[in-house]
């Protein structure tokens, strides 16, 4: 009896070692990727998917690998046929999402991340997803919403207050974008970025006190030649005091101190011109070579800060001219379109 029940075992071991064969290369494939051996990885989920054409991890695993590198393609296409095996699995379409996102089909990124959550309500990364392609398509109200969810989901997700800032601000609800600002904030007390963008609302709201001290806040951060939207936006808050020589000369002093690696930067550009070291027919020829060569909404910012310098000297139909050109770029994520928008609603002629 003994040895029969030896010889089952004899028998047994072998069976289940094929068994877990395709698993382990699952495992060793996620080792892999997590070590960035993307070339190992995909290798291991290939060979997983050869041992098992069911094996739906592999086929999402392989996808995020493909993704990494950039094809996109590839990633779609183990995603998809991952949904074809399982059309409940609510990460695939979210991955898939993902991969189109990057391939810049947001159509379809929208419609795999919306079923994404419909399959799994609690499924933050999606919400969070979705809800920046509704950003992107200005759809700031149905963007709102999802970030919303996800910090119902997620009380501490510094990603969506911080987005969901963006979309209040677009709206022009600066008293919400500020409230979000400071809980990202309080989240992760060394959120440059959110410093400066809630300064920016202060400075929309004529807060010149708040936005001082967040700018300051955020030179106190980061290395000198970061700083140069932090010294940019502190001479905005000068002169709009009316202390115009004292931010000429703070802004002055820094472009005499700060590091060469800032020279040839477009806020160096936008530095010289503020302080009197180039002129303005100039400054907009830059602003359209770094537009050219960025399409970051070079020229738009260009145009607030020529707006506020013709503004400074007097001439009022000048910088209407240019705050409203600034505008015109329908780039709400910019934060001069702001500051033109507030100049142009406080002068009577916002559109």
């Amino acid at each position: 009896m003994k040895r029969y029940v030896l010889g089952l075992l004899g028998l047994a071991l072998p069976f289940m070692a094929m068994a877990q064969t395709a698993p382990d290369l699952v495992v060793q494939g996620s080792d892999k990727k997590i070590h960035g051996d993307f070339k190992g990885a995909l290798a291991d989920y290939t060979q997983a998917i050869a041992q098992n054409p069911a094996n739906i991890k592999a086929y999402l695993g392989r996808a995020t690998v493909r993704s990494l590198e950039g094809n996109y393609e590839g990633a779609i296409a183990d995603d998809t046929r991952a949904i074809a095996l399982d059309p409940k699995n609510a990460l695939a379409f979210s991955n898939r999402g993902n991969a189109r996102t990057a391939k810049g089909d947001l159509s379809g990124a929208l419609s795999d991340y919306t079923q994404a959550v419909t399959l799994d309500s609690h499924h933050i990364r999606a919400f969070l997803n979705r809800g920046n392609i509704k950003n992107l398509e200005k759809k700031y109200s149905a963007a709102i919403d999802d970030y919303t969810t996800v910090i119902s989901l997620d009380p501490k997700n510094t990603a969506a207050y911080y987005n969901r800032a963006g979309a209040k601000r677009a709206i022009a609800d600066y008293t919400g974008a500020s409230a979000d600002y400071s809980k990202a904030i309080e989240l992760n007390p060394v959120d440059v970025q959110a410093y400066l963008n809630r300064a920016v609302l202060e400075m929309a709201q004529k807060n010149w006190d708040g936005a001082t001290t967040d700018l300051k806040k955020c030179v106190s951060l980061i290395p000198e030649e970061r700083q140069a939207y932090a010294r940019i936006y502190l001479w905005v808050v000068g002169v709009k005091r009316g202390e115009t020589e004292e931010a000429l000369r703070a802004l002055s002093h820094y472009l005499s101190q700060s590091p060469k690696v800032l020279s040839g930067t477009w806020g160096w550009e936008i530095a010289k011109y503020l302080a009197g070291h180039d002129d303005e027919a100039h400054f907009l020829v830059s602003a359209s070579s770094f537009q050219a060569q960025k399409n970051r909404g070079q020229l738009a910012q260009a145009c607030y800060y020529v707006g506020l310098k013709r503004a400074i000297a007097g001439d009022k139909a000048g910088s209407t001219t240019s705050f409203d050109k600034c505008q015109k770029t329908g780039n709400p994520s910019l934060h001069e379109f702001i500051l033109a928008r507030e100049e142009l609603r406080l002068s009577g002629d916002s559109k």
